[in-house]
């Protein structure tokens, strides 16, 4: 349970850095789309050095590159579980549950993913 804890902690702040830095390439740039992917991939990469150093840190891990591959492609799938759910529940539900369920299938989602396939012991 420590560990999800510290997983949504370092989660909260990817959301921070998302929205900060999503605001600030809004305002310097016309591409509003660009600066969402842009954001997205700055807060993905800060949630995987934040679960690396904090999250995980009892982990000993090697082969940093493949390791932050193996996350982006947990959170683009973790996202798109998340719109997904938002999408389908959109039209049953009111807008803000839906939205907080899309957050809530993410948010496992990424956690089921990251503990088998990121965040993998090494063997020494």
């Amino acid at each position: 349970m420590q560990q999800f804890k510290r997983f949504c902690i370092i989660g909260g702040l990817g959301f921070i850095v998302d929205s900060l830095f999503f605001v600030f390439l809004s305002y310097i740039s016309d591409n509003i789309m660009l600066a969402r992917l842009l954001s997205f991939w700055v807060a993905a990469s800060s949630t995987w050095l934040g679960n690396r150093i904090y999250t995980y840190s009892h982990q000993q891990f090697t082969r940093v590159i493949p390791q932050w591959c193996k996350h982006m492609f947990v959170a683009h799938l973790s996202g798109s579980i998340n719109l997904l759910l938002f999408w389908f529940m959109k039209d049953i539900t009111a807008i803000p549950i839906a939205f907080c369920l899309g957050i809530l299938a993410g948010l496992f989602s990424n956690y089921f993913f990251s503990n088998r396939l990121v965040f993998i012991k090494t063997s020494n």
